[in-house]
């Protein structure tokens, strides 16, 4: 197992004993706290229970001030004349004792007096407390429910006369009084009733939804460390530790309740420390072993280093190369036998001089013997490799090396290691090789100059090829009508001799005709030769071609046209005589190869075809070229036409049109076999 996997298993079972030990201590010191907690809480609750039990023994004989009064005792016997003295009599003995109502019951529980006004009275108490009693020996009862979140607890006394029952003295005891003495304290003790429907608080920082629930309260059990079992109350986000004591008597419920967020807050806090304990803990214990393991790798290093440089000398004196260590000063403190034998120099001698000492100061690179005489002000930008210099033996005689040189560490000091390669012998070949280079550099020049004059040669036969092709073609075309012209001037001579004037109009005719042809020609020829640049303007396509097709109208009179072109299509860089000049030609072309089609059909289509170009395409249907004239489409004075039809020149004339304003041309066969293509792209202006 590597030292970095070591690292990290130990680095991982580090912070696993961290996190066990942050949990463990929040256990241990929750367990603590909610035993101490319990403990209290038990201690308050039996206080409240006394208080209690205390709070209303003070009320318990106050139904006797009423039984025992006599107005009260004649009120229940029929006498009816001193209900508003008994009235009175019971009002004050609210006031006095402080309590909710005083009042005076038959045997069937109807309201005879009251304290209060009859609507605070309900009936159905009346009845309930007539039924208690009844089934009493004498003595006071307790009646108590809840109804809508109040609690009612009355204590009732039958009235006897002559040891007869003939009524009942009722007291509404205020239950709020209980917690008067709780309030003080600001601690959370609640009463329920046996359906565990809280009714009295004695606090008002209780969550409302405890308070005012419609359902009884639901605990959750909590056990101990010791084996205690208590339980736990949830509210409103809050959470608090439940004691409970019953009163049989009264069927209720006390319930103190301790908020556990301190005790949380402490586990948090207590937690967070142990974190922080533990952490410096690793983190003292890490510095400790990694202190341990930094001495250790110190001494480890500095055994290897001394093992690399035994090492490092045996290869060192085995070497073909010069190889010097040099200390921080430029001293010499090692060479190995092939530096010895560069320099002719004994170990002992090498020993007691500097690196500088060693070469050319005057001559070759200079700048790195002056680096090697301030050697220690330049220590840190030092590293040199393959820089020629020349070097100096014992005897004074000099040889050019190529130097190298590196800083080395050391445990002790950073020094130098110096490579020395003598290139004597490379130095000697690449004169040689410069002598060579140098001859052949003449030879090469000489053999250019006689292809020069053998490259002047052929152009200038290419140009008499050229101008006898031209003057053949130029003397055929010209030669035809010019004898047609001589024989119908021969034969005008006996017309006019004879006075045969209308043959003589027809050959004049005749004559005016040649002679427009040789002139075409010769306008050929001018175009051709003709080629000056011009300015190059914004041209619109459409505007031409629209032009040249009423120009053409005639001989496209039977030719099914169809144009396919944007109406947003860009203008391009041309001229527009040179564009319909271009146009003008490829459509005639056109024109010539559908004479002998049943059905010709003329395309021409145009769109743009990248943010610079349009491209513009010419298609017909017609007899196309066979794959021998197709590669001299547009040579010049190259045609199949027959004598008389043309030079050769139209398509040579639309290709440098097209060349003078920066576009292409290209000449195809359509795949369907019939008809060409001629595909044109030109710049965007």
């Amino acid at each position: 197992m590597s030292l970095k996997m070591k690292r990290m298993l130990g680095l991982i079972m580090v912070v696993l004993c961290v996190i066990v030990g942050m949990f463990t201590t929040r256990f241990v010191t929750r367990t603590l706290l909610l035993e101490q907690a319990h403990e209290q809480g038990a201690n308050r609750l039996l206080t409240y229970v006394g208080d209690i039990r205390q709070t209303l023994s003070r009320f318990h004989h106050l139904p006797y001030l009423i039984a025992e009064h006599q107005f009260s005792v004649r009120l229940i016997k029929g006498d009816l004349s001193i209900k508003k003295e008994v009235d009175e009599y019971l009002t004050q003995l609210d006031k006095a004792a402080n309590t909710k109502g005083w009042f005076l019951l038959d045997l069937q529980g109807k309201l005879q007096a009251s304290s209060r006004d009859k609507l605070e009275w309900d009936p159905t108490d009346g009845e309930a407390i007539a039924q208690l009693v009844s089934n009493t020996d004498g003595e006071i009862v307790t009646f108590n429910y809840l109804a809508e979140t109040e609690a009612r607890y009355y204590l009732a006394a039958p009235i006897y006369t002559e040891s007869k029952l003939i009524g009942i003295a009722v007291a509404r005891v205020d239950l709020d009084k209980l917690a008067d003495s709780w309030l003080a304290s600001n601690e959370r003790v609640l009463i329920s009733d046996d359906s565990n429907k809280f009714f009295l608080s004695s606090s008002k920082t209780l969550p409302p939804s405890l308070l005012n629930q419609s359902e009884s309260v639901k605990l959750s059990p909590l056990s101990l460390y010791d084996g205690t079992q208590t339980q736990t109350l949830s509210a409103d986000k809050q959470t608090f530790l439940v004691q409970i004591v019953q009163f049989d008597d009264l069927k209720w419920h006390i319930y103190y309740l301790t908020p556990l967020k301190r005790v949380d807050q402490m586990v948090n806090w207590v937690g967070f420390a142990s974190v922080i304990v533990l952490a410096l803990l690793f983190v003292m214990v890490l510095f400790m072993y990694e202190r341990h393991q930094k001495l250790k790798s110190k001494q480890q290093i500095q055994t290897l280093i001394a093992e690399s440089e035994d090492r490092l000398r045996g290869v060192f004196s085995k070497t073909n190369v010069g190889l010097l260590l040099l200390s921080q000063t430029g001293k010499i403190s090692y060479i190995n036998p092939t530096g010895l034998r560069y320099f002719s120099l004994s170990e002992t001698l090498a020993n007691d001089i500097y690196a500088w000492q060693l070469f050319e100061t005057f001559s070759g690179n200079s700048s790195v013997m002056t680096l090697l005489k301030e050697l220690p002000k330049h220590r840190d930008i030092i590293d040199i490799t393959d820089v020629e210099a020349m070097a100096i033996r014992s005897d004074g005689t000099h040889f050019p090396v190529l130097f190298s040189m590196t800083p080395q560490p050391n445990q002790s000091d950073s020094g130098f290691l110096v490579t020395i390669l003598d290139i004597s012998k490379r130095k000697k070949a690449e004169n040689a090789l410069k002598t060579v280079n140098s001859e052949l550099e003449q030879r090469v020049l000489d053999r250019t100059s006689a292809l020069q004059a053998v490259q002047d040669e052929l152009v200038q036969n290419s140009k008499m090829t050229a101008l006898g092709k031209m003057s053949s073609v130029i003397t055929h075309e010209l030669n035809q009508p010019l004898t047609g012209i001589k024989t119908l001037l021969s034969s005008s001579e006996l017309l006019i001799e004879r006075n045969k004037t209308d043959l003589l109009l027809s050959n004049m005719s005749l004559v005016n005709r040649l002679v427009d042809r040789m002139a075409g020609m010769t306008s050929q020829l001018k175009v051709f030769a003709y080629n000056q640049p011009e300015t190059l303007v914004a041209v619109s396509i459409a505007d031409a071609l629209q032009e040249t097709l009423r120009i053409h109208q005639q001989p496209l009179e039977n030719v099914d046209v169809r144009v396919r072109m944007p109406s947003n299509l860009p203008l391009i860089q041309g001229n527009n005589r040179r564009l319909s000049q271009v146009l003008g030609n490829l459509i005639v072309n056109a024109v010539d190869a559908l004479s002998s089609v049943t059905e010709p059909c003329l395309i021409i289509s145009a769109v743009q075809q990248s943010n610079s170009e349009v491209k513009l395409e010419i298609i017909d249907n017609g007899c196309g070229v066979d794959s021998d004239t197709l590669p001299h489409l547009f040579e010049p004075f190259y045609t199949k036409k027959q004598s008389g039809d043309g030079l050769g020149l139209g398509l040579s004339i639309t290709l440098n049109n097209v060349k003078e304003m920066r576009g292409t041309i290209t000449g195809r066969n359509n795949h369907t076999g019939s008809g060409m293509t001629f595909s044109l792209v030109f710049l965007v202006a």
